[in-house]
């Protein structure tokens, strides 16, 4: 039996939407793990990496290693046609293992040489236009120079290779914010099990809200807040908006997904009124999607806000632009000199010569 008709006998025994989760590169690799740990199950996950040492130990059931000529290839500055054919060759012996599901959601870190060439990549041959992708990528800290500015480029080409990608910014300070003290892990972790629940949860039309909130834009960010005895959805969801995971102004965001999971029903009244509190803080009328999970545990709830463009994006991580003036924009001289092109139109010009 091929593996066409194995698919199809799996869509009529088991309606529910199939989610597979990639994780690429040694922080990719770490994330998945986390999110494993955290309740997704490993059966649908794979992890890719030229590490033998680290892909052996994650708990995904599916691996692909990658061999060394790919990670040397991957910090080159341009990445030639055998290069690519190289990349091209990893990416389709991933697909093999996603080209069943409904929904892939791929987890990486960008900056360094593994995922920052192949994921992009891996997420554009797994994406069609009956399976979207949706990406889950951490930037690294400020103090990174260097690589958080390849992070913004490898962010540009994550954005072209995915219906949405779900930003997790190191850099962001959240002291005084909140007294969370959340890691960039545990928030993927999150990301990927909310969203994993989300649709494995959904029919159809739900599958079809869900797709159009997260491709409301280019970007999103995430928000997680758990609940303590007293609190309300509506004061959680204020408390959520205190712990983002990228710099993103709140009054651009287009839509919302909100997640519950605890042990409680919630009735569509609570989460109107969070709508309602949600809408009162961005300022605008938002494209709105909820779902509950049951769950033992401590209850908490998950916010993704979307509809965030490239540019956007730029004003949101505006030490990059900074960062790279002082780094490149130095001639051999004690004081720094400045681009007086922006960094995106820089970026647009590239992408033209490419």
């Amino acid at each position: 039996m091929s593996a066409e008709e194995i698919s199809s006998d799996e869509r009529l025994t088991n309606p529910i939407l199939r989610v597979s989760v990639v994780g690429v590169g040694g922080a990719g690799n770490n994330l998945l793990s986390h999110a494993i740990g955290g309740g997704v199950s490993p059966s649908r996950c794979v992890a890719v990496n030229t590490d033998r040492g680290q892909l052996s130990r994650s708990p995904a059931r599916n691996k692909v290693f990658l061999e060394d000529s790919v990670a040397s290839t991957s910090s080159k500055v341009v990445v030639g046609r055998d290069d690519q054919k190289v990349f091209q060759s990893a990416a389709h012996r991933v697909t093999s293992y996603t080209d069943g599901s409904d929904f892939t959601i791929v987890v990486t870190g960008l900056g360094g040489e593994t995922g920052t060439q192949s994921a992009p990549i891996i997420a554009q041959r797994s994406r069609t236009p009956v399976r979207p992708v949706v990406s889950v990528v951490a930037i690294p800290f400020i103090h990174e120079r260097e690589r958080r500015f390849i992070a913004l480029r490898a962010l540009k080409k994550m954005v072209e290779a995915c219906d949405c990608t779900i930003v997790i910014d190191n850099g962001v300070n959240r002291d005084y914010l909140s007294t969370s003290k959340r890691t960039t892990d545990e928030t993927a972790s999150i990301a990927v099990r909310s969203l994993t629940e989300l649709l494995s949860g959904a029919e159809d039309v739900e599958a079809r809200d869900i797709l159009q909130v997260l491709s409301r834009g280019d970007l999103a960010t995430v928000c997680n807040f758990a609940l303590r005895t007293g609190d309300t959805l509506q004061s959680s969801v204020i408390e959520a908006l205190r712990t983002p995971s990228a710099n993103l102004p709140l009054n651009k965001a287009k839509g919302a997904l909100l997640l519950y999971r605890g042990p409680a029903t919630l009735s569509t009244a609570q989460f109107a009124q969070a709508y309602d509190t949600l809408v009162s803080i961005v300022g605008s009328n938002l494209s709105f999607v909820h779902g509950s999970v049951y769950s033992p545990s401590e209850p908490s709830v998950c916010l993704f806000l979307t509809g965030y463009t490239y540019g956007t994006a730029l004003n949101g991580f505006i030490d990059f632009i900074e960062l790279y003036d002082a780094e490149y924009g130095q001639e051999d001289s004690e004081e720094f000199t400045t681009l007086s092109v922006p960094l995106y139109q820089m970026e647009q010009v590239q992408a033209r010569r490419d």
